[in-house]
């Protein structure tokens, strides 16, 4: 009765959204990419693989990234099985084939649970193994494998207050998102409580702490830093970064700037927008302030540019390193924040604002590890980098403190492959 009931719903859900559907298919950036998650065209339809392998799958970009160790970590330890890798937006998978060309053996776009789109995917991968990238939970992929008796795991699991607000709502149906789930490994103690206030069994719940530790990217060196500032037309200049930032989050980038540029010769401003596709409109932002601004997704910024806005894909966790000082977006607006390790993998000081429930422990650890500093208001902003940029020494300080925290909090990926390990063999994880 439950999955009548639940297909009925999708189907009514998937009429009622159809105007939208419609206007994502008129558009060819978006055309297919929104037929994959229909079920429909080649992105949807992964090759037939060997059986017994591992299924992963990441809803996007983010999540995608926070798996690349996981993937290599499961690579090195299975090498002979196939490794299949999904994610639920063009963007997450334009990512993943490029960061894991030749680690996996396919990469596809996760249809919507339709009654045509679950069993020629699962026909062609026959996983014995099927792993979950923080999120993305649906019933009907859960039914689907339990009935073939594929295990599951989650990782990197993270449970916001406005998810548990909707799990709280969905009530049963919350709990059986998880039940099928062998071992749910989330990334701190809170998200365990907070999974265990809706319900899920006690006993599938661990903290396995957070794959992004282990995604952070090695620290560049300095020629490394130098040729990607040549790169980027940004050699010998002092660099703001402004990282993932939203709108209502540039505004208050740029006012900075435009206080900080008096008293720094040569200072700039590297800003990368989370959704590149706003390159357009943050540029106008800085130049109806009467600053000079350069894409970069038109080719390298002109000597002298005072605002770069990085509205590319992949480079933003190395660009990073080329700041004196940094913000991290998402924090200022509702929608939580972003990935803090980035910059502070770099040995740059994170500027952040007081909304964190994405990242919420990492964010407070961070601020007490001395390699984070939380703003309360973009007006603050100026502030925090004056004070960095004023005192060189405070931000190495500040910087080192960041990178070490990076360091001392890895192992989640070890943990993760032992736990895919024992499902494997038909142990308990």
């Amino acid at each position: 009765m439950k999955r009548t009931l639940y297909s009925l719903a999708l189907g009514l859900g998937a009429a009622a959204a159809s105007p939208f559907i419609a206007a994502r298919l008129a558009r060819p950036p978006k055309r297919q990419a929104t037929l994959a998650r229909l079920g429909l065209g080649p992105l949807a339809q992964p090759p037939a693989l060997q059986p017994g392998g591992i299924w992963l799958h990441a809803l996007s970009v983010g999540e995608s990234v926070s798996a690349l160790p996981l993937v290599h970590g499961l690579r090195e330890r299975f090498p002979d099985k196939p490794i299949a890798f999904s994610c639920g937006t063009g963007q997450g998978l334009a990512t993943a084939r490029e960061k894991l060309a030749g680690q996996v053996d396919a990469t596809f776009i996760r249809p919507l649970e339709l009654p045509w789109a679950v069993r020629p995917v699962l026909k062609a991968l026959r996983p014995g193994l099927a792993i979950l990238v923080e999120g993305d939970l649906w019933p009907g992929w859960q039914w689907a494998l339990a009935e073939q008796g594929v295990p599951r795991m989650l990782v990197n699991g993270r449970v916001s207050p406005r998810t548990l607000r909707g799990y709280r709502r969905l009530g049963p149906l919350a709990r059986e998102l998880f039940r099928g789930f062998n071992l749910v490994l989330v990334q701190t103690a809170t998200d365990r409580e907070r999974l265990l206030d809706v319900g899920v069994d006690a006993g599938k719940v661990k903290v396995g702490g957070n794959l992004k530790f282990d995604s952070a990217p090695a620290a560049l060196d300095e020629a490394q830093r130098r040729a990607l500032a040549e790169e980027l037309g940004l050699d010998g200049r002092t660099v703001l970064v402004a990282g993932s930032t939203h709108a209502g989050e540039e505004e208050p980038c740029l006012d900075a700037y435009m206080q900080l540029k008096e008293r720094v010769p040569g200072l700039a401003l590297l800003i990368a927008p989370r959704e590149v596709e706003r390159g357009g409109a943050v540029a106008r932002l800085a130049q109806e302030r009467g600053l000079s601004a350069a894409r970069l997704s038109q080719g390298p910024a002109p000597a002298g540019s005072q605002v770069v806005v990085l509205d590319m894909l992949g480079k933003l966790a190395s660009a990073y390193a080329l700041g004196a000082a940094s913000f991290v977006g998402g924090s200022l607006v509702s929608v939580g924040g972003h990935n803090l390790l980035e910059p502070a993998a770099q040995g740059v000081p994170v500027v952040f604002g007081p909304i964190t429930h994405n990242f919420l422990e990492m964010a407070r650890d961070l601020e007490e590890a001395g390699g984070g500093l939380r703003i309360n208001s973009g007006a603050e902003l100026v502030k925090a980098w004056g004070g960095l940029l004023g005192n060189p020494e405070k931000a190495k300080a500040m910087g080192q403190a960041a990178r070490d925290f990076v360091a001392a909090h890895h192992g989640a990926v070890e943990r993760a492959v032992a736990a895919a390990a024992l499902l494997l063999e038909g142990g308990h994880a």
